[in-house]
């Protein structure tokens, strides 16, 4: 069986002071220039283009930065220390919430150390230090709730549900999920809700539970499409299709990895497509619909091997 892959809601609009435009107060013109350039990013993040993403978060740092805009500038290292976790280079993620966590200190907000905290507990988490993470989201989690930062403490849930699932505190981890789903659904946050589902489904295969897993990640889905989060859909696709092969449903697998596939390609995520047509091809043979699965091989030889 492949690898789960869990859910870290921790890449956008966190709570407090980044959790952008429609939520914060008004600013004074120049400084709703660093939120503007915040929401173009997150708009890139959301479009699964996180290359680009980083060029508009480093815009914003530095205006920030001119402005002495303090708040804006511990938020757009928060956000660049997001996109230095997606793309592998976590010691570089850890110095940016390290250095946005010790901004929200000087500056005495509460919201935005939650946030720091949060984000230092997921790199902590990544980089294997399960007790620094557990140190960091116990904070976090005590500080949201004295402050009543509902947005913050599901992101601290959903977090260290995933960091109790790692370490098989299993009851715990579920336990957790579903309180961080409980308050999403409360404060209708549907792509949150999305990622606490996906956890969900995770945790129930690992607890060989796949009926009720297969209900969790399509409910995750229908969540992702409303809010066309990108590439979020194309990954619950591909974890459909995955179960889908494995219970011997080669057909249903090909429509999940067909739709996956196309999805990649629209977003030019190339070594995604390849690994979605790959699957597909596998499917379309264990079908017996070899021709078929000649045409997607054909068309996958095609593809440029660079993105």
């Amino acid at each position: 069986m492949r690898r789960i892959a869990p859910v870290v809601l921790a890449l956008a609009l966190l709570a407090g002071g980044c959790a952008g435009s429609a939520a914060g107060p008004e600013l004074p013109p120049l400084a709703s220039k660093v939120r503007d350039l915040r929401d173009k990013g997150h708009h890139a993040l959301a479009r699964g283009d996180a290359a680009q993403a980083g060029l508009i978060f480093d815009d914003a740092r530095r205006l920030a930065e001119s402005l002495d805009d303090r708040p804006g500038l511990a938020c757009s290292l928060n956000d660049l220390g997001a996109v230095a976790a997606l793309q592998g280079d976590y010691p570089r993620a850890a110095e940016f919430h390290r250095r946005a966590y010790g901004i929200a200190l000087e500056i005495g907000d509460q919201a935005l150390a939650v946030e720091g905290l949060s984000y230092r507990g997921q790199t902590a988490h990544l980089m294997g230090d399960h007790a620094a993470a557990l140190g960091q989201y116990s904070q976090a989690l005590a500080l949201s709730r004295e402050i009543k930062d509902r947005r913050g403490e599901a992101v601290v849930l959903n977090n260290l549900g995933l960091l109790q699932q790692a370490r098989g505190e299993l009851d715990q981890a579920e336990q957790h999920f579903q309180q961080a789903l409980a308050i999403n659904t409360e404060l209708n946050e549907r792509r949150a809700m999305a990622s606490n589902l996906s956890n969900l489904g995770a945790l129930s295969e690992k607890r060989g539970r796949r009926v009720e897993a297969r209900g969790r990640y399509e409910q995750a889905l229908a969540l992702d499409k409303e809010t066309e989060a990108r590439p979020a859909i194309e990954a619950d696709l591909m974890t459909l299709g995955r179960l889908s092969e494995e219970d011997n449903r080669p057909e249903e697998a090909m429509g999940y990895y067909e739709r996956a596939y196309r999805g990649y390609l629209a977003l030019r995520h190339v070594p995604r497509a390849l690994e979605a047509g790959k699957r597909l091809v596998r499917a379309a043979g264990a079908a017996g619909r070899n021709a078929e699965a000649a045409a997607y091989q054909a068309e996958l030889n095609a593809l440029p091997t660079k993105p």
